[in-house]
């Protein structure tokens, strides 16, 4: 099979692009001025600095505002899903890091109670209201009305966090929204012949499904209920269905009526997908991830990256995937970071992270450490992934 280049050009090529698009003062500041070894970067104290930088950057978000107007799929993608996830990554960064330093829990905590006021707002979440319902109805007494109709994108992701916040705290404030939400999910996907829910009205996205069954098994194990039974639907409904015939991986985007792969794996979905896989079907999940690993990943000299695509095939660039260069995705990097801690790979975690360190035009100073050559959302996904790997 046909491999990308080799990934010392490719870094290199990177490189280059990145000092050109942020120049040179730029890259001078992630380095000398510094005055850190590149190390320092995966240090408690530049996972607090990076927290701090995330918290005031997040924190500008105006939660009064109107919500975001989206198709799902051409408009409005970055300007309706980046804010929702960087604050969900954000919040089990904070999580993620509590249960590896407690002593930092009185700082940490209240920032995941901030993201999980924040996703009920319409700013965040409103933009999936036209393809289904409110997805976060409010009420005047002190039991919340039913979701008319679930939104599995936003509701997926906010039950899983809200069930780790909650199973890490003991705080039990959000207990009404997250029964509220996992009542609603659990109908929902029950009601479906394959255990399938579309992320917009009109597509169906197969991993988003996966944060609303993680969810629903963490639910089910705090509260001793069944809501994730329909699970074992969908992952036979994935192995009889949704398997590449050439890579057996899941696919990306499909079309649950005719039961046909629309799309088929792709770098962003799999190590998306694969952490929240590990939660409800860990099985299933170590099977994939050798499968991505030995078809996406590419390493060269300690440095890591993951292919777009799978070999043979040519990858192509969208809001997602982000610039692809010689094959190599910088949003399944980033999200991989998260999938090889999920699974135990902390070879191929450092190997990401030395890559990340070179390319990520990283800054570190009293006000935080942030990331030039990403977006905020990026920045986050790869907070979790760092933090995700300090549990051993």
């Amino acid at each position: 099979m046909p491999r990308p280049q080799g990934i010392g050009s490719v870094f290199l090529c990177l490189l280059v692009f990145q000092l050109n698009h942020f120049g040179i003062a730029a890259f001078a500041a992630s380095t000398p001025t510094t005055n850190r070894p590149a190390a320092s970067l995966n240090s408690a104290e530049a996972y607090r600095l990076e927290v701090r930088y995330l918290s005031r950057k997040l924190g500008e978000i105006d939660l009064k505002g109107p919500p975001i107007i989206t198709d799902g799929w051409n408009t409005n993608i970055a300007e309706a899903e980046w804010p929702f996830l960087a604050c969900v990554y954000f919040g089990h960064a904070c999580l993620n890091l509590a249960v590896a330093e407690p002593s930092l829990r009185p700082e940490l905590l209240p920032e995941t109670r901030w993201v999980l006021h924040a996703l009920q707002q319409p700013r965040l979440s409103g933009f999936v209201k036209a393809h289904f319902s409110e997805p976060f109805p409010k009420s005047n007494t002190t039991t919340l009305p039913p979701i008319t109709k679930s939104a599995v994108f936003v509701h997926g992701h906010f039950l899983y966090l809200a069930m780790r916040y909650q199973n890490i705290s003991d705080d039990q404030r959000f207990a009404p929204v997250i029964h509220q939400v996992a009542t609603a999910l659990a109908r929902d996907l029950s009601a479906t012949p394959h255990g399938l829910l579309k992320s917009y009205s009109d597509m169906w996205w197969l991993t988003d499904n996966f944060a609303a069954y993680a969810g629903l098994t963490l639910y089910d194990r705090t509260y001793g209920t069944h809501l994730s039974a329909v699970k074992d639907k969908f992952i036979t409904t994935i192995r009889t269905h949704y398997l590449d015939p050439k890579t057996g991986l899941f696919a990306t985007y499909v079309d649950a009526e005719q039961q046909k792969i629309l799309q088929g794996p792709r770098g962003i979905s799999l190590m998306y997908g694969l952490h929240y896989l590990k939660e409800f079907a860990p099985a299933f999940a170590t099977e994939q991830y050798a499968l991505a690993r030995k078809n996406f990943y590419r390493s060269f000299l300690g440095m890591g990256a993951m292919a777009e695509a799978p070999p043979g095939e040519t990858a192509r660039e969208d809001i997602d995937s982000g610039p692809v260069v010689f094959g190599l995705g910088p949003s399944a990097s980033g999200f991989g970071i998260g999938a090889a801690a999920m699974m135990q790979d902390h070879r191929t975690v450092s190997e990401l992270l030395h890559s990340l360190s070179i390319i990520g035009l990283p800054t570190m100073d009293s006000d935080g450490l942030r990331y030039q050559s990403m977006p905020m959302v990026g920045q986050a996904v790869i907070l979790f992934g760092k933090t995700a790997a300090l549990k051993r």
